[in-house]
């Protein structure tokens, strides 16, 4: 009996240990929230939304100058020459558009020069490359119409040649991409 005695009070020991760091485990937690963003485009027909920005990103000039391309196709990034990219914060411009009963036309800025934010550092100049796709397919480069098929996405990437010993600063200009709904 003594020998069962001695396995209860065991027993109850552990009860009692577990319940304490139960008891402690439960004192200790905490709530945390944290705000999440959602976001929709909803596309209206015979119209055009844009959804990103092309960037060309951090880029280090060297002593003879270079280019810098965004794929419109593929995004990808890839320099020559003395240009030489840093991490991986460039991407192709985006855009949203459906509508249209039998054709399509697409136009715009073929180019586009860069001025240094608060000036003093000669401009930059990119050329531009249009693609698109259409719901369903793959993308494809544009020269002047697409056909529709729902609900299209068009992607605007370029080449920015940079020149010898650029100086440093953030850099932007402005280009259009015009769809035209027939």
């Amino acid at each position: 009996m003594g020998i069962q005695g001695t396995s209860k009070c065991r027993a109850a020991a552990r009860v009692l240990i577990l319940a304490a760091a139960l008891a402690g485990w439960s004192a200790a937690a905490h709530a945390a929230d944290m705000p999440g963003t959602v976001s929709a485009t909803v596309v209206r027909p015979n119209t055009l939304v844009k959804t990103d920005d092309l960037d060309f990103g951090t880029i280090v000039s060297g002593t003879s100058g270079g280019t810098v391309s965004v794929n419109a196709v593929t995004g990808a990034r890839t320099s020559s020459g003395g240009a030489t990219t840093v991490g991986n914060d460039s991407r192709r411009a985006t855009f949203q558009g459906t509508g249209g009963i039998l054709l399509i036309t697409v136009s715009g800025s073929t180019s586009v020069t860069l001025t240094r934010a608060g000036g003093g550092a000669p401009a930059m100049t990119a050329t531009l490359v249009r693609a698109a796709s259409t719901s369903g397919g793959g993308i494809t480069l544009l020269g002047t119409t697409l056909l529709p098929s729902g609900v299209q996405t068009y992607y605007i990437g370029g080449t920015l040649t940079v020149p010898a010993n650029q100086p440093e600063g953030d850099y932007s200009g402005t280009f259009t991409l015009t769809v035209n709904y027939l």
